[in-house]
């Protein structure tokens, strides 16, 4: 037995027998297996709990892939979601967290990965939604974007501008065709096109119109506001100049707009540019009732579509005494309340 002990200890036999045998020597003998014992059921429980962690930790990641690879909320609300040209799937994915549509930016981009999708992303436009998977999401983008286009218009531009809408169905809505960007399915009639534009001209416009402080009629406002987004600039200049075309028409004084004889002329001439500035003559030789030089009172209709600010600045213009307004040289606005303060910023900014 004592021999079996040495061989499972590896002691040489021969230095086993140069030492005599007694009872020190079977002690420590006896402690040696004792403590190799012991580090083998050291051993043995470290690798255990190294080995549970391990599990510990995968089902746990595992876990949370599967959670943050549901869908984001119950929302099935179509939302537009692009990929430009050039994005990767880094940007991507935190465009879809940004938006609401996916619920964490590495599940996305380890499933891409994983099923093969990160390389297939097109560029183009997706209709998704936040009840959309993470799984469901990727797939819809390595497929073919929705066949929509933009069509963009801009503040302050005229029907006949807007060159992707046929004249004949907007000539009677100036003033209403909202300055935005609108992703228009290709299916889509024009009559469907105007509905959408409408829609979202009624909402900015009950916006614009909380708190308001002018009482005019709704159209008289929306007059207004075409007028002030050809003559204003930033939202305080507008609402500055709708007070003074106010003071203008409560003395009844003639509003004298440039602008308005711009639009004038230019309905009459159809040019191949619109708003150039005006020659001094044609004041005088613009015979319409438009030309608010010629007529008080506001335009018969609007003579522009104008954007939020100029629909805001004619709800809520700012009081104040002033009856003259010129844009400098500068580019600066300045103001008077006498025709002598005005004629001393003619000279003094546009010469």
């Amino acid at each position: 037995m004592l021999v079996a002990i040495l061989h499972f200890l590896k002691v040489p036999k021969k230095k086993f027998e140069a030492t005599p045998l007694s009872l020190v020597n079977v002690a420590e003998f006896l402690s040696m297996i004792q403590a190799k014992k012991l580090l083998e059921e050291l051993f043995s429980m470290k690798f255990r709990v190294i080995l549970f962690l391990l599990i510990a930790i995968f089902l746990a990641t595992f876990s949370y892939f599967l959670y943050s690879a549901r869908p984001f909320s119950n929302d099935k609300s179509v939302k537009v979601f692009e990929v430009v040209k050039g994005q990767g799937i880094k940007s991507i994915s935190q465009h879809l967290v940004e938006s609401n549509l996916i619920r964490n930016q590495y599940s996305f981009i380890i499933y891409s990965y994983t099923m093969g999708l990160n390389k297939k992303f097109k560029v183009g436009n997706y209709k998704l939604s936040a009840s959309m998977s993470t799984k469901e999401i990727a797939t819809q983008l390595s497929k073919e974007g929705i066949n929509d286009y933009w069509l963009k218009i801009i503040d302050g531009s005229r029907v006949e501008q807007i060159t992707a809408l046929p004249l004949v169905q907007t000539k009677n809505l100036e003033g209403y065709l909202y300055p935005d960007s609108y992703l228009i399915p290709k299916y889509f009639t024009v009559d469907q096109i105007l509905e959408v534009i409408k829609k979202n001209f009624d909402k900015k416009f009950a916006q614009a119109k909380e708190n308001q402080t002018n009482k005019m009629t709704d159209n008289q406002i929306v007059i207004l506001a075409s007028i002030l987004e050809r003559e204003g600039k930033s939202l305080e200049s507008k609402q500055i100049i709708a007070g003074i075309l106010l003071n203008r028409m409560e003395i009844g004084m003639p509003l004298q707009l440039c602008a308005s004889v711009q639009y004038a002329r230019d309905s009459k001439n159809s040019p191949k540019e619109y708003w150039t500035p005006l020659i001094s003559t044609q004041i005088d030789t613009t015979i319409s009732p438009f030309n608010t030089y010629q007529n008080k009172g506001l335009p018969p209709k609007p003579i522009s579509n104008p954007g939020y600010n100029s629909l805001y600045a004619a709800f809520h213009p700012t009081d104040s005494d002033y009856l003259f307004y010129i844009t400098g040289n500068d580019g600066k606005f300045y103001y008077a309340k006498t025709i002598t303060e005005h004629n001393k910023n003619i000279a003094n900014y546009l010469k």
